[in-house]
């Protein structure tokens, strides 16, 4: 299978998601950053890319593999393109569209599941064992549930804060767009005018429901300890929240996800 196959030399990754595509670089020392660009307009992705890709690193990665984890399949020709256009040894291979992602699911239409949160689930059974609670806010936050046999049990999706904060300016008349922070200290939860009240409210919502259903999981599973594991680019606003659950960062999750679906060492 291509995700058994011997790795040799770097491995770049990608991790296309709705907002953004992040590269990383692994070498024999871990994962590295390379860079991080815009999804919109999906068309030129790669041109993007091109011109945010150090070309040091560019010459030490195309002569490995290339692997991607794309939720936005309207730019998966870009990402193809790109990478013949800078002399990759091989094609880009899809989790999920080739690529398999090695964990059981107790889903109804498990063919149907994000490549990204069964990455996800895996990079987090990996590092923190079964049970666990992983969180990802992102453009949408998810709250999604590992059970104690170490499968992707499922879990709830919602609204991430900066697009709650766009539907709210968006669809309505009067509402401000507020970019969404964690509140101060000091700041109890009532706001004293729109701004303030947008702001408590998108915070908290998020927040609480994400509180909500940690608690939920937990109690129903009858596993009060199990280890809740948060990530994204969103994941800075939330563990201030989440501080009481033990929650542990995980910048680099799904990239860690792909090290245990690829069989690569921790």
């Amino acid at each position: 299978m291509a995700g058994e196959r011997e790795q040799t030399g770097p491995l770049l990754a990608f991790d296309v998601g709705n907002t953004s595509v992040k590269a990383a670089l692994r070498t024999a020392d871990g994962w590295h950053q390379v860079c991080r660009v815009a999804t919109q307009p999906t068309e030129s992705v790669g041109q993007r890319l091109a011109g945010a890709f150090p070309d040091d690193l560019l010459d030490s990665a195309r002569e490995g593999r290339c692997v991607a984890c794309s939720v936005q399949p309207a730019a998966n020709g870009a990402l193809k393109s790109f990478w013949r256009e800078a002399g990759g040894a091989g094609e880009v291979e899809f989790f999920g569209a080739g690529l398999p992602i090695p964990i059981e699911t107790c889903l109804r239409e498990p063919e149907k599941a994000g490549p990204d949160r069964l990455l996800l689930a895996l990079g987090a059974r990996a590092l923190h064992g079964a049970p666990c609670v992983v969180v990802s806010a992102g453009t949408a936050i998810t709250v999604d549930w590992v059970d104690a046999e170490g499968r992707f049990a499922g879990g709830a999706i919602a609204p991430g804060f900066h697009l709650a904060a766009q539907a709210l300016h968006e669809k309505t008349a009067f509402l401000p767009l507020v970019e969404p922070a964690v509140p101060h200290a000091e700041a109890g939860p009532v706001g004293a005018d729109t701004r303030e009240a947008i702001e408590r409210g998108i915070y908290w919502f998020c927040a609480g429901g994400v509180l909500a259903l940690i608690s939920r999981y937990r109690k129903g599973e009858n596993c009060p300890g199990a280890p809740v594991v948060c990530t994204g680019s969103d994941a800075p606003l939330l563990l201030p929240a989440l501080a009481q659950t033990g929650a542990a960062h995980e910048p680099a999750l799904l990239f860690r996800g792909m090290d245990a679906a690829l069989g690569l060492p921790a």
